[in-house]
């Protein structure tokens, strides 16, 4: 039998054989590892991607939460200053209250509780006796409701002269537009007196301020024809100041009445110097507390009015000056209860 011989062909073979596998086994080799690297570096990305999604997430659940938080601490604050401000009107209304109720001499003296009015103007006799006296009450101050409701529950014919609106009292311009007739009463600086109402009007103000003022109670006011000064006692005493607000006044058709609230008021002496007619108070009803005081000052301006044709009287409607006019009335009818532009 015939036995192979192991050719050098053979050995190439072999050799070649064994070059292949072991060339096939490095590439299956490296494959395996080359897509273990890529798959271990895609595991890493997924998982940082995973986790930064994670991050993510939580970071928008935060976002929410803070901002649920700080709407619900918005809505808290919000409740707090409503609370506050609700408060703080309460309060508002006590002080105005009290405010309103200070002594009715606030007018000419707030520190000397006994001080008398400044005189009034000294009037010659008429020539002839008037066959029906006329009587001016102006009441001062008037603000609320309560006011004039309290005023009309009397059944006189008195003049209300109504504070310009500010937060104590910001219907007062609503109220005197219902009334037929009614009077402005202008606040001015005092000498003493210094819890001013808002705007008030102050010495040196220039002719441009006062007119703007002017403008101002006249959109408020629009068939206000009288006005009358609320405390001012260093307003109208300073000629200056008066020199610049009466002709200002003339030329809006608005007369102006002297509340007299001190003794050397320029007012007598500007107007005449314009050719205006002269009104001053002459009697204060309340200048002091208590319905007997003020019966005695009723008593006194009627007599005047009788003596003279006509006089105005002052007073605020405080509980013992309502109540006094109440008691009065009798007396009242003696003469006649008439507008300013009556007289």
């Amino acid at each position: 039998m015939h036995k192979p011989t192991f050719t050098f062909q053979r050995l190439f073979s072999l050799k070649n054989l064994a070059l292949f596998l072991s060339f096939f086994t490095l590439l299956v080799t490296v494959g395996l590892i080359g897509y273990t690297i890529g798959l271990n570096q895609t595991q890493t990305k997924f998982d940082d991607e995973h986790q930064e999604n994670l991050l993510l997430r939580e970071k928008i659940k935060k976002s929410a939460t803070t901002e649920t938080q700080a709407n619900l601490l918005q809505e808290g604050e919000v409740k707090k200053h409503e609370d506050e401000i609700h408060h703080l009107k309460e309060k508002l209304k006590k002080i105005c209250f009290d405010k309103k109720m200070v002594e009715a001499n606030h007018e000419y003296a707030p520190k000397d509780k006994n001080a008398i009015p400044p005189q009034a103007e000294i009037r010659a006799l008429p020539k002839t006796k008037p066959s029906t006296a006329k009587l001016v009450i102006i009441m001062d101050d008037i603000s609320y409701e309560r006011d004039v409701k309290a005023i009309h529950s009397l059944g006189l014919h008195l003049v209300m002269s109504f504070l310009p609106p500010s937060t104590c009292h910001p219907e007062s311009a609503k109220l005197a537009a219902k009334e037929s007739g009614y009077m402005v009463h202008f606040p001015m600086e005092a000498v003493n007196f210094h819890d001013e109402e808002p705007d008030t009007l102050h010495v040196g103000d220039s002719e441009e301020k006062i007119a703007s003022r002017i403008a101002q109670l006249k959109r408020l006011y629009p068939r206000a024809c009288y006005m009358n000064n609320h405390t001012g006692s260093k307003f109208t005493s300073d000629t200056a100041s008066m020199k610049k607000l009466l002709p200002l006044l003339k030329k809006e058709g608005i007369v102006f009445v002297d509340s007299r609230t001190i003794g050397t008021t320029k007012i007598p002496q500007v107007s005449k110097e314009n050719g205006l007619r002269y009104l001053g108070r002459d009697v204060f009803l309340d200048d002091q507390d208590g319905v007997a005081n003020i019966k005695k000052q009723i008593r006194e301006v009627v007599a005047l009015a009788k003596r003279h044709g006509s006089a105005i009287a002052i007073g605020h409607p405080r509980p013992d000056t309502l109540e006094a006019l109440r008691q009065c009335k009798g007396l009242l009818g003696e003469i006649q209860l008439v507008g300013i532009d009556k007289i």
